[in-house]
C-alpha cells in the first residue's frame, strides 16, 4: 500500500488531473447546492418550483466534466441573465446597513416612514406596481381581515394619491396593497434554463475521456488505488470547503437579515445583481483555474498516454492463457 500511493504521489498526471478533478468538483457542488436560492431570488420562484427546476436540472449538473473553458464562457454568459430590482421602492443606490459598498440600501420613501423596523422585512405590493419594504414603509393606514388573516392594506401615504381629478374611490383604490412581492416582468428565466441546460450537455460528452485519461496514465495494479485517492482528494478538498467559500458568496449578497435578540439569522432579501455576478463570478474563476490544470494535463500526457489499446507486460502475456487454449483446456477436463 504504502509503495502504491508513493507510485501515485510521483505520477504528475494523475496528480494535476486530481487538482482539476477538485478545481470541478467545487464549483459545481456549490452551483448546485444555492441554485435553489438564487432561483428563489432571483427571479422570484415559490420555493418548491425552485426545488424542482434545481433537482430536474441535477441530473445534467452532475454530468459536467472536463471541458472547462466553455464552462467558464458560460458563466460568463449567465451573469448577464437576470431579472432587475426596478420594482422596489426605496431601494438606492447608498450603502447597505451591513456595510458592503457594493450593495444598495432602503431609503425611506415618504416622510411617514421614518419610525419603521429596518429589520422586519414583510413585503407588499401596492396598486402602483411598486413593492413596498413593509406596510409601515408605505405608510399604510388601514387593514383589510379575512378569516383573522389580513389579505390587503388600504390608505397607504406613500403612493401617489395627488391626483385632483380622482374620486375617493378611485385614491382608495389607487392606495391599496397585497401581501407579497409585485409579479415579475421578466421572461429571462427561460433563457437562464434554456443556456444553462444546453452548456451542461456539451460538458457532459467529455466524461468518458476524462476517466479513460485516469485509467491510462497508471499502472494496471494501480488503477484502483488511483481512482480512489481521486475520490479521496475530491472529497476533503472539494466538497467540504463547497459550502463555507459558497455560502460567504451567498451571504456577500445579502440586503436585510433577519436580526433577533441583537443576533444576525437568515437572510429576507438578497441584491439580484450582486448575486447574479458573484454567484456565477466564483463559479467561472475556479472553473478556469481547473482549466489552467487541464492544459497542464494535456501537455505532460500529449504521446505519453496510450488512449487506444491498453498496455500489456510481457509477464501478464504469460500468465494470462489465451481464450483458445482455455477452451480446449475445458474439453479436455470434460473428456477425462
Amino acid at each position: 500500500f504504502p509503495k502504491a500511493v508513493k507510485r501515485l504521489l510521483k505520477n504528475d498526471i494523475l496528480m494535476f488531473r486530481t487538482a482539476s478533478s477538485v478545481l470541478h468538483i467545487l464549483p459545481i457542488a456549490g452551483l448546485y447546492t444555492f441554485l435553489p436560492k438564487y432561483l428563489e431570488s432571483q427571479f422570484r420562484l415559490a420555493a418548491h418550483t425552485a426545488n424542482m427546476v434545481s433537482g430536474v436540472g441535477g441530473i445534467l449538473v452532475m454530468g459536467l466534466a472536463i471541458v472547462y473553458a466553455i464552462g467558464v464562457i458560460c458563466m460568463g454568459i449567465l451573469m448577464l441573465i437576470g431579472c432587475p430590482m426596478d420594482d422596489f421602492a426605496g431601494l438606492g443606490k447608498s450603502t447597505s446597513s451591513s456595510g458592503n459598498r457594493w450593495l444598495p440600501s432602503f431609503e425611506p420613501v415618504c416622510n411617514t416612514t421614518c419610525e419603521c423596523d429596518r429589520y422586519k422585512f414583510s413585503p407588499i405590493c401596492g396598486h402602483d406596481g411598486k413593492t413596498y419594504f413593509s406596510a409601515c414603509h408605505a405608510g399604510c393606514q388601514n387593514i383589510t381581515v379575512v378569516d383573522g388573516k389580513i389579505v390587503e392594506y388600504a390608505e397607504c401615504l406613500c403612493m401617489h394619491n395627488d391626483a385632483a381629478n380622482w374620486t375617493q374611490a378611485e385614491r382608495d383604490s389607487a392606495t391599496s396593497a397585497k401581501i407579497g412581492y409585485c409579479t415579475l416582468e421578466c421572461d429571462n428565466f427561460v433563457w437562464y434554463i434554456i443556456l444553462f441546460s444546453i452548456f451542461v450537455f456539451i460538458h457532459s460528452t467529455s466524461e468518458v475521456g476524462s476517466m479513460l485519461l485516469i485509467l491510462r496514465c497508471v499502472h494496471p495494479r494501480d488503477k484502483a488505488m488511483a481512482l480512489g485517492l481521486i475520490q479521496f482528494a475530491i472529497g476533503l478538498f472539494g466538497n467540504v470547503p463547497c459550502p463555507i467559500v459558497y455560502g460567504a458568496v451567498v451571504d456577500s449578497a445579502c440586503l436585510v437579515w433577519e436580526m433577533a435578540c441583537g443576533e444576525r439569522g437568515a437572510c429576507w432579501l438578497y441584491d439580484a445583481n450582486v448575486f447574479r455576478m458573484f454567484f456565477h463570478g466564483t463559479t467561472g474563476a475556479i472553473l478556469l483555474c481547473a482549466f489552467f490544470m487541464d492544459i497542464i494535463v494535456w501537455y505532460k500526457a500529449g504521446g505519453s498516454v496510450n488512449f487506444v489499446d491498453e498496455h500489456v507486460t510481457q509477464e501478464e502475456k504469460k500468465s494470462t492463457p489465451s481464450p483458445r487454449n482455455h477452451v480446449l483446456k475445458q474439453v479436455y477436463d470434460t473428456q477425462l
